[in-house]
């Protein structure tokens, strides 16, 4: 180990690799480990399907995407984004979302220094 943590394994990422630990338990003589693999990975794709078909409330879907409900309804008027609900009350499904990109445009952060000091001007001074 280097000391640098491990990356992250997605979900989509599992469902390859217990597919490939089936086919080389299957090709080794251990078919019943094999079977055990592959029901792991048929169950956690219908539950990555499951999980992706739900649909959420503007303010729901808010929190995950990082947009504001305001910005998800105005993807759903131009087009970019599915209403999975009605008309007046509209649902974005879970797998359409789009994550907000990290490090985008913004106000930059602050430095430490300019969050610590903060000048007053007093009162005297502003009067003529």
């Amino acid at each position: 180990m280097n000391g640098s943590p491990a990356a992250p394994i997605r979900p989509a990422d599992l469902l390859q690799l217990w597919q490939q630990r089936a086919e080389y338990l299957h090709q080794y003589g251990d078919p019943n480990s094999a079977r055990l693999w592959h029901t792991a990975r048929a169950e956690l794709e219908r539950a990555l399907e499951s999980y992706g078909a739900e649909t959420l409330t503007l303010d729901e879907a808010a929190k995950p995407s990082g947009h504001s409900p305001d910005y998800i309804r105005k993807q759903i008027a131009a087009g970019d984004l599915t209403n999975a609900g009605r008309k007046n009350a509209p649902r974005v499904r879970r797998a359409d979302l789009k994550a907000k990109p990290q490090g985008g445009r913004g106000r930059p952060p602050r430095r430490a220094a300019q969050q610590t000091t903060k000048q007053v001007t007093p009162i005297s001074k502003l009067r003529r």
